[in-house]
């Protein structure tokens, strides 16, 4: 029970079911979508305004209803950046203070207002962290960070993929049979993101399931790449913006930085917005912002290590880049411009791109190194001028100039709505919102932004989330609504879907209901599962902000 292992227990909180705020609706997605569908992403705002800031309450409490402590209000626009100090030979340095940093937003000087060594994200003493074995068991590292292994098997020639795995496989087998960081291992195919294995620090389960994994790759591209083609899908942009959103998404709810090593080419053509019609254009710049903010706010760093030895024309190589000093192509794309090189989002998470090195499993042993040392600063910025710069540009100093600095260069400032359910019986949903839900729904990865239990009722099933993590708004008279999307698709022996559910449902507490730390809502949801299923997955969407939380149950 996922609840349960995240230390969380039922508690009596007095909510009243509101039977009138249940709505059913028609849930056939019978694919993940195609690049008008995943650009509807553009639509879809992240589920806090402010960039990276703390996960936000359900509501601000009143006196009698303190919020537990070391909260953020959620009107608070709290930066939080995750820095790297790296000395002349590329090694972190770990000892400097508040003091030696400084901060600019724009050029505007900022107040830094929490600051944590990299001593404060250490992993627990050994003999309790090895005990981490699945996502169920990450409160017991605290702010420790994780790191996420992805396989790029949409944009990667199969020859390089063959390299790739055997690189993974040498640096497996140079590290402890413990490993110090807890690793989720993944594979972004052409048809769906697969995890290989759950987060872990046992180095031998990690070789087994790299020798295990069988690609996903796509058919037509392994002809090209025999035909002498440069290999990559020819619609990586768009799979690779999904894959992201998805890694992003799913890992929202678990504290610390999160280091997405991204071991493949990634898409490797150069998508010039200045041929696109001017629709397509914008709708692709807002996708990436909105795949890039996900990604910040989640404090995800991204490292892409290219398997393809030389050097290809339009990648800046690791020597080359000095995230640090990228300069900013435009006041409301970022370092964007008009190419979506992938190492752009390398660059605005405070990653980088390493290339032209036939030492991959060395490359990922020194990121993971980096990104295990690194300390947390955090500001309110001063202007409020967001409408007029889109993109916000931060750069962050220290006072030696021999020093380093490696963070991301800045956020996009997204004014738009979070995509809302129709609450009409028979009104038609959104692409983005149903584009979520069916990407949460056909991977096994753990979606911890909603943290959500299912299990077996008398009409189907009871579907429980934290009430921490669900936005109550306030309504006339002084209650308090929350309002969710929940999808259920079952599966048969042999992962095919045999049936899909939705509904939209409320739930509705009293102005005296006090939430606390381990408080859980419940939402009866009644489905018939078909003959033949062995797994129901439930996958619960927050309306008001867009998180996301997934759980499998038994039929």
């Amino acid at each position: 029970m996922l609840m349960k292992r995240f230390g969380l227990q039922r508690t009596s909180l007095r909510c009243r079911s509101r039977l009138e705020g249940y709505r059913a609706f028609s849930c056939t997605f019978s694919t993940l979508y195609p690049l008008s569908s995943i650009l509807c992403l553009a639509t879809l705002s992240v589920a806090i305004t402010a960039p990276a800031q703390a996960p936000a309450q359900p509501q601000a409490q009143k006196p009698d209803q303190a919020n537990p402590a070391g909260t953020i209000s959620v009107t608070s626009r709290l930066v939080v950046l995750d820095v790297v100090v790296l000395d002349r030979k590329g090694k972190p340095v770990t000892n400097l203070n508040r003091s030696q940093f400084t901060i600019t937003e724009d050029k505007a000087p900022q107040t830094i207002r929490n600051f944590d060594p990299p001593s404060a994200h250490a992993m627990p003493a050994a003999g309790e962290a090895d005990l981490v074995h699945s996502v169920m068991d990450l409160p017991k590292i605290g702010q420790a960070p994780v790191d996420i292994l992805v396989l790029d098997e949409v944009d990667t020639p199969f020859h390089q993929l063959a390299y790739a795995r055997q690189m993974l496989q040498k640096y497996l087998k140079a590290q402890p049979g413990v490993l110090p960081i807890p690793t989720l291992f993944v594979a972004a195919g052409y048809t769906r993101v697969m995890v290989l294995h759950d987060y872990t620090q046992s180095r031998a389960d990690l070789l087994e399931s790299v020798q295990k994994h069988t690609a996903d790759l796509d058919f037509t591209q392994i002809v090209n790449t025999l035909n002498g083609g440069a290999g990559g899908s020819d619609n990586g942009l768009v799979k690779t913006l999904g894959a992201m959103s998805q890694i992003a998404q799913s890992v929202a709810g678990i504290p610390g930085r999160k280091n997405v090593i991204w071991v493949g080419a990634g898409y490797n053509k150069a998508y010039d917005l200045m041929n696109m019609s001017e629709r397509d254009h914008d709708k692709v710049l807002d996708a990436i912002k909105q795949v890039t903010n996900r990604m910040l706010q989640a404090r995800v760093t991204l490292y892409i290590i290219d398997p393809a030895g030389p050097m290809r024309a339009d990648t800046p190589t690791d020597e080359t880049i000095d995230p640090s000093n990228v300069s900013t192509s435009g006041g409301d794309i970022g370092d964007f411009g008009d190419n979506l090189g992938m190492n752009t989002f390398a660059n605005n998470t405070g990653g980088r791109v390493i290339t032209v090195r036939n030492d991959l499993d060395a490359q990922v042993a020194q990121v993971t190194q980096e990104g295990a040392e690194y300390y947390t600063l955090a500001y309110v910025p001063t202007g409020e001028s967001d409408a007029a710069q889109p993109f916000r540009k931060i750069k962050v100093t220290v006072d030696a100039p021999s020093l380093r600095v490696v963070t991301r260069q800045g956020y996009f400032t997204i004014d738009n709505p979070v995509s809302q359910v129709a609450l009409a019986p028979k009104a038609k949903q959104a692409n983005d919102v149903k584009y979520d839900l069916m990407s949460a729904a056909r991977t096994t990865m753990a979606y911890t932004g909603l943290h959500t239990d299912a299990r077996r009722s008398k009409r189907g099933y009871t579907v429980q989330v934290n009430a921490n993590d669900l936005k109550f708004a306030e309504q006339p008279g002084g209650s308090r609504l929350a309002e969710v999307t929940i999808l259920a698709v079952c599966y048969n022996a042999k992962g095919k879907e045999t049936a899909q559910h939705a509904s939209e449902m409320r739930e509705e507490l009293a102005a005296s209901d006090v939430i606390k730390p381990d408080s859980q809502v419940s939402f009866a949801f009644p489905m018939t599962v078909p003959p033949f299923t062995q797994r129901v997955r439930f996958v619960v969407r927050d309306a008001a902000t867009g998180a996301i939380g997934a759980a499998n149950a038994n039929p």
